[in-house]
C-alpha cells in the first residue's frame, strides 16, 4: 500500500483542485498534509472515508474533504473511499442498514420499503436506518484501518526482507 501503488490509483492534486465543488475550500486545499502519502495519513484518510461513505446524506465528499482538512488526512483517500456509496451501491447499502437496524431494536413487522409507506413511517424508517448506519460505519471503518494497517506493515517488512 505504500506510496508508489497509492500514486498509481490516486487522483492528482491539480484534479481535486478543479473539482467546482471543492473550490470553496480556497487555500485550504494548498495544505501539504492532506497530500501526505504517510501511513499516519493515509489510515486517517481510510477511516473518514469509509465511515462517511455509508452515512445516508447528500454532499458526502464535501463532508469528507472538510473532515480531511480539519484533521490533517489524506484528502484523495478520503475522497475516493466515499464514492464507495454512489447511485448504484446506495440502494443496497442503505437497504442492509436499515434491515441491521430492524435487528438490532428488535423491530417485529418492518416496514415495507415503497414511496406511499416511506411517507407515513419516516420516523420508525429514519430510526432503524441511522442505527444500521452507525453500527456499519463505524465497524467498516475500523476494520478497513486494522486490515489496511496490517497490510501496509506486512508489505514494509517484505521489502526489508
Amino acid at each position: 500500500m505504500p506510496r508508489a501503488r497509492l500514486r498509481k490509483v490516486l487522483p492528482t492534486h491539480e484534479k481535486i483542485k478543479d473539482q467546482k465543488i471543492l473550490k470553496i475550500f480556497g487555500k485550504l486545499l494548498y495544505k501539504k498534509e492532506i497530500w501526505s502519502l504517510s501511513r499516519k495519513k493515509v489510515l486517517g484518510g481510510v477511516f473518514i472515508g469509509v465511515f462517511v461513505a455509508f452515512i445516508p446524506m447528500p454532499f458526502q465528499m464535501l463532508l469528507v474533504a472538510l473532515l480531511a482538512i480539519i484533521f490533517n488526512v489524506n484528502l484523495p483517500i478520503t475522497i475516493l473511499l466515499v464514492w464507495v456509496s454512489n447511485p448504484l451501491t446506495m440502494p443496497f447499502i442503505y437497504y442492509f442498514e436499515y434491515e441491521l437496524g430492524n435487528l438490532v431494536l428488535n423491530v417485529k413487522d418492518p416496514i415495507e420499503f415503497s414511496f406511499e409507506t416511506m411517507n407515513e413511517n419516516i420516523n420508525e424508517i429514519a430510526l432503524s436506518l441511522y442505527v444500521g448506519t452507525a453500527i456499519t460505519s463505524t465497524v467498516l471503518a475500523f476494520l478497513s484501518v486494522f486490515i489496511l494497517n496490517i497490510l501496509w506493515i506486512k508489505d514494509v517488512r517484505n521489502k526489508r526482507k
